[in-house]
């Protein structure tokens, strides 16, 4: 008990400290000093044009689409401090395991919006930084598609102010007010993520039937196409990593739809980029229960070359390939940020190690 308190006590310190930026700031210099700098690799899960549709749409409300004035913000925050690099060499650095001098950030996108690749680009080719999207690969051949998780928010949407009731939720859900129907969304979610497929479509079709069946897709939540996908891995500046073929959590698929969901996009993804498709996948939902030790050692046998989590974290070289984490730039947190705080709380991992015996790490940055 007194090391569970001591622990807990240092980090609520630290994270307390963390909000000062000198302090920091500070910390984090002293991390790069003992430890070296560290590779940041940045999420940012979606972009919205800074319009009305893109504004009032869930997502953004919700503080999980960022604009690509604030992205450009944040990009050029973090090249105050960090080198933007292609993946594939920050792979590399890691790979190596020797100390790095300079800090490196890569940029990377999940979900494969085709909004979220016209916004992208022009300022990634503005400001010289390369980006890895993380490709579903069920919607490539199919115009008009749409994360299944993105239909729940269009059902809920579609439905208000009726409340939601299905049978696999106890009770009424309410559609009445913004914060309800964001409320509701993370209840519906928390219900259907952990499902095998075969559940997850009959629980969404019984969703659908409450509005009159599929909703239609918003243009802003319109998945890339696999012509979309070839031309974008002609550009120099884009490369092209796996996000699973439809999105489904990895941990509590069947061992036979885990294969599928890691192998199959890895073969299309060949196919369609080349040598853009640097073989890497980056896990749907990406954090426990959604992720475990299974999967990533199912990532590892398909022959990835590194899998990556949502957990928040700087990676450093010899640390665990296919568990990297990232930061978040969204609306929240512009990444440089949670990528000191990242460092204050590494320059006292040796200090809990000492006090308490502990040897955990105590990253603990906001959710992307």
């Amino acid at each position: 008990m007194l090391r569970e308190g001591l622990t807990w006590a240092l980090r609520g310190a630290m994270r307390t400290a963390g909000r000062v930026p000198p302090v920091r700031q500070g910390l984090h210099h002293l991390s790069v000093i003992t430890r070296g700098a560290g590779v940041a690799f940045l999420r940012c899960r979606r972009l919205v044009p800074d319009d009305v549709d893109g504004n009032a749409h869930p997502d953004r409300i919700r503080g999980s689409a960022t604009t690509p004035k604030e992205l450009r913000a944040a990009l050029l925050q973090a090249r105050k401090n960090l080198r933007f690099v292609h993946i594939g060499e920050a792979l590399s650095a890691l790979q190596r395991g020797t100390r790095l001098k300079d800090g490196l950030a890569v940029l990377t996108f999940d979900e494969s919006f085709s909004t979220t690749a016209e916004l992208a680009l022009p300022l990634m080719k503005e400001l010289g930084v390369p980006a890895t999207m993380f490709v579903t690969t069920s919607h490539l051949d199919v115009t008009g598609t749409t994360l299944w998780d993105s239909q729940v928010h269009a059902v809920v949407e579609a439905l208000a102010p009726r409340p939601v009731l299905v049978g696999f939720v106890d009770r009424g859900l309410s559609t009445t007010t913004v914060k309800d129907r964001q409320n509701t969304v993370h209840r519906l979610l928390l219900s259907l993520t952990s499902l095998d497929e075969a559940e997850l479509i009959a629980r969404l079709e019984e969703l659908f039937a409450l509005v009159g069946g599929r909703p239609k897709v918003r243009s802003l939540d319109r998945m890339i196409t696999a012509s979309e996908l070839t031309r974008m891995a002609d550009e120099p500046l884009w490369s092209i990593g796996a996000h699973g073929h439809a999105h489904l959590s990895l941990a509590t698929a069947s061992d036979e739809a885990l294969h599928e969901e890691l192998h199959q996009p890895r073969q299309r993804l060949h196919e369609l980029c080349g040598s853009s498709f640097v073989d890497v996948v980056s896990y749907p939902f990406g954090r426990p229960p959604y992720v475990d030790e299974r999967v990533v050692k199912a990532a590892r046998a398909a022959g990835y070359r590194a899998g990556f989590t949502a957990l928040a974290g700087v990676a450093r070289p010899g640390d665990h390939l296919f568990q990297l984490p990232r930061l978040a730039i969204d609306r929240r947190s512009t990444g440089i940020s949670a990528y000191q705080l990242a460092g204050t709380l590494n320059a006292v991992d040796e200090l809990v190690l000492v006090a308490t015996g502990q040897s955990q790490r105590l990253d603990e940055a906001p959710e992307g």
